[in-house]
């Protein structure tokens, strides 16, 4: 085999990727997540770092803190899928607290969920 074929196998990048953009690898986990009531009394905006591999995004919500793992946070939390971001979160009840966790997601699954946000409706 000649030396220029054995170059071009070994650095396909088909075969072999040194980035974190990698489509055929979980998109890296939300950063910066932000909670703000909305000047609508029955919202509250979310913004995010974006993660440039992500194709979606699941927002968790609940009423009530919760620091679950992703697998939990599943099962415990309210989700909202296929959001962009920002996200605005619309009519809710005036004078609740809200937390929410951020998870990115593409065709190989997603590595986890963010940290807490919070805010309450005035």
């Amino acid at each position: 085999m000649s030396t220029r074929i054995l170059a071009a196998l070994l650095f396909s990048p088909l075969l072999f990727s040194c980035g974190g953009d990698d489509p055929l690898m979980p998109p890296a986990v939300p950063g910066n997540l932000v909670a703000e009531a909305g000047p609508n009394s029955k919202q509250i905006t979310l913004n995010w770092n974006a993660v440039s591999n992500a194709t979606s995004y699941t927002i968790f919500w609940n009423t009530v803190p919760t620091q679950a793992k992703f697998k939990d946070a599943e099962q415990k939390d309210q989700r909202i899928d296929g959001v962009s971001n920002p996200f605005t979160h619309d009519n809710l009840t005036i004078g609740q607290d809200y937390y929410y966790r951020v998870a990115a997601f593409n065709q190989a699954g997603s590595r986890g969920i963010s940290e807490q946000a919070s805010a309450t409706t005035p």
